[in-house]
């Protein structure tokens, strides 16, 4: 009974494999080879043969037949798990996972033919140059727990004894400082602190709320957060006798005095923010873990999560213009007096419209010598109570098929184009007064999945203190930048110190449909020099 089991299930798999090898050879070549464990073999086998020969279906139904047919002998020879499925070799299984582009697979295969090694990020942050040379053009960067895809045979030099390795999709980065390489992907805690590039904020985001707030190397035990505690508890009362002597005690330069512990990396002071991949747990307590690998309790943070503010897609039926209420406000009207002037009065039933929502806007219109924004019903509102999106001619040196990017300071409003067509609007914060956004035609010179900046506003707490890993930035002129603020809600109004915010949701949409595109595994890319192609910035003052 147990030699007929046995053989049944093994008839079972041949039947399925022989299914689904003729499901394979009904499909296409691209979708075939991406589903054969020798797909990357194949690929290059492929260059010899016609495109679609049955010359080059039986190589691959010959090499599908032999492993499924391996699967099945060693898998029959297992006994099942009671109230299991039979197991079947990966045949079923990859069938399933197809992937529905055969582009898509085609490509896959290819990488997995011209990069075959793994490599996790280890590093803060690493160079991606153009040549094995540690001196050669920086085209981009790799951050801490990003996964990318290596060629072999790296280059060694003198200052890279782990050797230079060509990184997809194209570059090289030295692995000594700080890549781990495998043939399989590399296993690591260090693999949590990857961004999420498919959502609005690439990580979460904590601000401090305690005046100081230890940063600990690793996750504390007891006997460590209360080192740290006892080194603060000294720091607050030196500091509330002599300010510049708790200074120095902070920094070690106080003597006869203990130092701050090993443990920790530093201090951190209120209006901070740090941006974490995970919540761990040690003794009964929460620990948030930054993006660089450090720890801090989360009961001394506050999560900040951003605005919920989005702007409006556009199509053919939804196009430009787009109005919004940048103030909460009810319409009023124009009344002519005897005399034939113009008043204008509060309308008691026109509707209140809340900041941010969507307008009936029909126009501006000269009314009494000003310039009113007219809605649908008649009713106007002053100027500054509205901002308006509005088409305008593509500039000079902009592609018919180039995304590009209209920032309109006078309406703090942002238009992104595919040539011609305008595709979104929304609201942004540019520069306040004395910290203006500079006019004119730019280039996207860097984009950072996420990025450290400093002086950005009153909104992002003290102006002494920077702001780690602002998420999607875009720089175009210096250090200004097109970015998503997380810290404040006040879009369609200044309040920039010189960049551009966007809400989070908004940043990272401009973000995607702008070049230079960020490859996968990658934390930025650089246009300086590099020949990588850059969308435009056009900012203009109406």
């Amino acid at each position: 009974m147990i030699h007929f089991a046995i053989r049944h299930r093994s008839l079972r798999c041949v039947l399925t494999c022989l299914s689904t090898l003729r499901a394979l050879l009904a499909t296409d070549d691209a979708w075939l080879v991406s589903h054969n464990p020798f797909g990357p073999v194949l690929m290059r086998l492929r260059m010899f043969l016609p495109q679609s020969s049955l010359s080059w279906l039986l190589l691959g139904a010959h090499a599908w037949i032999a492993l499924c047919a391996a699967g099945c002998t060693n898998k029959a020879a297992e006994p099942s798990q009671a109230g299991a499925a039979p197991a079947v070799a990966g045949t079923a299984v990859a069938v399933a996972a197809a992937p529905e582009d055969p582009e898509q697979a085609r490509e896959a295969a290819l990488i997995a033919a011209d990069f075959p090694l793994h490599g996790l990020v280890t590093g803060s942050q690493l160079k991606v140059r153009d040549a094995a040379d540690p001196t050669a053009l920086v085209l981009g960067w790799l951050r801490v727990g990003s996964r990318v895809r290596l060629a072999k045979q790296p280059t060694k030099t003198a200052t890279c004894s782990s050797g230079f390795y060509k990184v997809y999709p194209r570059g090289f980065a030295c692995a000594g400082e700080g890549i781990e390489v495998g043939d399989a992907p590399p296993q690591s805690d260090l693999a949590v602190t990857a961004p999420a590039k498919d959502a609005p904020l690439p990580y979460r985001y904590f601000l401090v709320k305690e005046p100081k707030v230890p940063e600990f190397h690793r996750l504390p035990s007891r006997d460590d957060q209360r080192a740290a505690r006892d080194f603060l508890d000294r720091y607050i009362a030196l500091a509330a006798k002599n300010a510049d002597k708790a200074e120095k005690f902070m920094r070690g330069e106080l003597p006869n005095e203990p130092p701050s512990p090993a443990v920790v990396r530093r201090y951190l002071d209120r209006g901070y923010f740090v941006a974490g991949a995970a919540v761990e747990e040690r003794a009964s307590r929460q620990f948030v873990r930054t993006v660089r690998g450090t720890y801090i309790k989360q009961t001394q943070l506050e999560e900040r999560n951003g605005s919920s503010f989005r702007g409006v897609e556009l199509d053919a039926t939804h196009t430009l213009p787009v109005a919004w209420a940048v103030r909460e406000a009810a319409a009023f009207s124009a009344k002519t007096r005897e005399d034939g002037s113009l008043r204008f009065v509060t309308d008691p039933e026109s509707p209140v419209y809340p900041r941010r929502s969507i307008l009936p806007w029909v126009g501006r219109e000269r009314v009494g010598g000003e310039i009113l924004h007219k809605l649908s019903d008649g009713r106007y509102l002053k100027h500054w109570f509205a901002a308006v999106a509005e088409k305008i001619a593509r500039p000079k040196g902009v592609k018919a098929d180039e995304p590009w990017v209209h920032v309109n300071i006078d309406q703090q409003t942002l238009v992104l184009y595919r040539g011609d067509a305008p595709v979104y609007a929304t609201l942004v914060s540019s520069g306040m007064e004395g910290h203006d956004t500079p006019l004119g035609l730019f280039d996207i010179r860097a984009k950072y999945v996420a990025s450290t900046m400093s002086d950005i506003g009153p909104d992002a707490g003290d102006d002494r203190y920077s702001i780690e890993d602002v998420p999607w930035t875009e720089f175009f002129s210096g250090s200004i930048a097109l970015h998503g603020a997380f810290w404040h809600d006040g879009f369609g109004l200044r309040r920039s110190h010189g960049c551009v915010n966007l809400a989070p949701y908004d940043a990272h949409r401009v973000f995607n449909h702008t070049w230079p595109t960020v490859s996968a595994g990658w934390h930025g890319v650089s246009t300086d020099k590099t020949g990588t192609k850059a969308s435009k910035v056009y900012i203009t003052a109406e």
